[in-house]
């Protein structure tokens, strides 16, 4: 029978992560403890593998921040550089630097391929991880429940699915039923909600709250591809709101909410006259510089990743961590883009 790091934690009466400083040999770890634990290897002979053994003991004093294959560059979501503006908020104090991980289109389609940055881990060249959202791309295969199960220093962004690691979120579920709630208390009974593929894991859990709680409107969910973006978005706005009737666009980012107001000027649709429009900002006051300015939800990925980032550093450092799930609030900001039916 395998014998795991929780055996080990369990006979030596600690926590896992207590069990993964000890064996990275981390700081401010209390004698009687460290020697419960060495007891617990030696009787069952445990021996530590490639996840949770010794992948700190030499330090880089380099964090890895991690992103799934979204776009051609990294930089071209606001998403992106405000959470890494959050980062460097805490690192360059903490006397650490980061290391960009961007994964390439191709893991997308080689379902067996492991994620990048596993390389960097089994190589040693970051003390810590943390990974830019939460999705399909992150948790596929074993890798990723392996470095959760080991207690690896690591912090992922989104909705907490396991018992071990570390997590920020922003509320993404609740603040998109806000926004069909805003919509349907102002007259809407047909949206269309645009959302990147890459969250498709949350789309069921909101089409059945709604469908629960406001059965009278008509929610159709539009999964976007990195191919042929701007293409796809045309000819959905084109069917949903010319020919199915939706009077609403849900949009994911202000990025694509920008391309959105083209299109909508290029098939003469009238914003919010013939159709309404509410998006997410990830840098306050975005929606504000469009025309019109786009009513917006806020979310403060900036201090996520600040947040994200002390979590890891202080784990890294053999700290205790008391709130190794930490939730950010999300708040609208009413503009001209929506009127009410």
């Amino acid at each position: 029978m395998a014998v795991s790091i929780h055996d080990v934690a369990r006979r030596a009466g600690v926590s896992i992560s207590t069990v993964s400083r000890i064996l990275n040999n981390s700081a401010n770890v209390n004698e009687k403890k460290a020697e419960a634990v060495r007891e617990a290897m030696e009787y069952y002979h445990y021996e530590p593998n490639q996840f949770g053994r010794g992948l700190v003991k030499q330090k880089s004093n380099m964090i890895g921040v991690y992103f799934p294959s979204q776009y051609e560059s990294i930089f071209e979501l606001t998403y992106n550089l405000e959470l890494l503006k959050g980062i460097e908020r805490v690192l360059p104090y903490q006397d650490y630097s980061m290391v960009l991980i961007n994964e390439t289109t191709e893991y997308e389609h080689r379902r067996q391929a492991q994620p990048r940055y596993l390389e960097f881990i089994q190589q040693k060249k970051i003390d810590g991880l943390i990974l830019s959202a939460a999705g399909d791309t992150f948790t596929r295969g074993d890798v990723f429940s392996k470095l959760l199960e080991e207690g690896y220093p690591m912090v992922y962004i989104g909705k907490r699915f396991h018992q071990n690691g570390m997590n920020v979120y922003a509320q993404f579920e609740q603040y998109h039923l806000q926004m069909l709630r805003e919509l349907h208390a102002r007259g809407h009974r047909k949206v269309l909600m645009i959302e990147g593929g890459y969250h498709k894991i949350y789309m069921d859990h909101i089409a059945s709250v709604i469908g629960t709680e406001l059965p009278d409107l008509e929610v159709r969910f539009l999964l976007l591809e990195n191919n042929h973006f701007r293409r796809h978005l045309l000819k959905a706005v084109e069917h949903y709101v010319g020919e199915d009737g939706c009077t609403a666009l849900c949009s994911p980012t202000i990025e694509t909410t920008r391309i959105l107001l083209g299109i909508c000027a290029q098939l003469s649709y009238r914003i919010p006259e013939r159709v309404s429009v509410v998006s997410v900002e990830h840098r306050q006051g975005d929606g504000a510089l469009e025309y019109p300015a786009v009513s917006a939800f806020y979310v403060p990925v900036i201090d996520m990743g600040s947040g994200a980032a002390d979590m890891l550093l202080r784990t890294i450092r053999g700290e205790k961590v008391e709130d190794d799930s930490v939730e950010y609030e999300t708040k609208l900001i009413e503009r001209d883009s929506v009127r009410n039916l």
